[in-house]
């Protein structure tokens, strides 16, 4: 399909184009008005050798780490103490918050490139309690890597704080993504629905334009066979 009949297909088909449009934005308009806010914090944690500099053993430990292998790996060990799902459970019941679920809650523990940086976040539909459970989890499985690696030190970066505005995608965002998305949706059934048309009108055109009657002389038409029957009967 050359490029003009796709464009003629679209322009015929125009009308699928403004119905996918409005299909989609007033379908993202429809999930946003019904979806629950959620909320999110996060807290940043940094594993460093544990400084006493009197112990040989924290001493050579400290050089290991340069490895950037070794590094990474205790690194990812905090990750996963953070993911337990019985650390998370120990510490949303020590928070103490009444009818508070753990499960209402989703938990990711990230590692940064580049870093010995742990960033955990805290996804859930109330603000203060996503909080609070990001500093609980982060407390106790600080406490807990440190009872099994004596020899390192859980140092927090960056605090969990209350969010203020939910975390789900702004109403204009959507609408944007959503209209996006409709025009492609609708160029599309044009295409199909419109190709198809165009090309027998071409066909068609192309038939008129091969057996019309050229006025120059000199331009012979081709004899058809419904002439060669009038001059027979003739």
């Amino acid at each position: 399909m050359d490029a003009s009949t796709a464009l003629r297909a679209i322009r015929t088909g125009w009308f699928f184009v403004l119905l996918g449009v409005l299909g989609a934005v007033g379908g993202a308009a429809a999930l946003h008005a019904t979806a629950a806010p959620f909320y999110q914090s996060s807290a940043s944690y940094i594993v460093t050798p544990y400084q006493d500099p009197n112990d040989p053993g924290v001493v050579q430990e400290s050089i290991r780490t340069l490895d950037d292998a070794r590094s990474r790996a205790i690194v990812a060990t905090f990750a996963q103490v953070l993911d337990s799902g019985d650390i998370q459970a120990e510490a949303a019941a020590g928070v103490g918050t009444a009818g508070l679920s753990v499960t209402d809650y989703d938990f990711a523990a990230t590692l940064l490139p580049e870093a010995n940086v742990v960033e955990l976040t805290v996804t859930g539909p109330e603000p203060h309690a996503t909080a609070l459970l990001s500093d609980a989890v982060g407390s106790l499985a600080s406490a807990r890597f440190k009872e099994l690696y004596q020899i390192y030190n859980i140092v927090r970066l960056d605090a969990p704080v209350v969010p203020t505005s939910p975390a789900n995608t702004p109403l204009v965002q959507m609408l944007i993504m959503a209209g996006a998305l409709g025009v492609l949706v609708g160029a599309a059934l044009a295409l199909l629905w419109g190709a198809p048309k165009i090309r027998r009108m071409h066909s068609r055109e192309q038939r008129l334009l091969s057996y019309s009657v050229s006025e120059d002389p000199s331009v012979v038409t081709p004899f058809r066979r419904e002439d060669h029957r009038a001059a027979g009967s003739g």
